[in-house]
């Protein structure tokens, strides 16, 4: 099995990172749609405050395999409301 790191990050820090070992790609592919389930369901207030968020997955020499962006945005009806 091959070792991977899956990182949050958004545009002041990294918050959470999980090392994980999987034995391929499409294994680790659907870890990582999991991670950014659960990151959603523990912090959905924090994705309105930040806005944007990125999760990197790299192999164990630290080359990124696959990038996942997530960003909210206010449509134009309620733009001038803010968290």
């Amino acid at each position: 099995m091959a070792r991977y790191n899956i990182a949050l990050r958004t545009e002041s820090h990294v918050s959470e990172t999980l090392a994980v070992e999987m034995s391929d790609l499409t294994e680790l592919r659907v870890e990582v749609a999991r991670f950014v389930g659960q990151l959603l369901r523990d912090h959905a207030n924090q994705i309105w405050v930040d806005e944007d968020w990125r999760v990197d997955v790299t192999d164990e020499t630290g080359l990124i395999l696959y990038v996942m962006q997530l960003t909210a945005t206010n449509s134009a009806a309620t733009a001038s409301i803010r968290p």
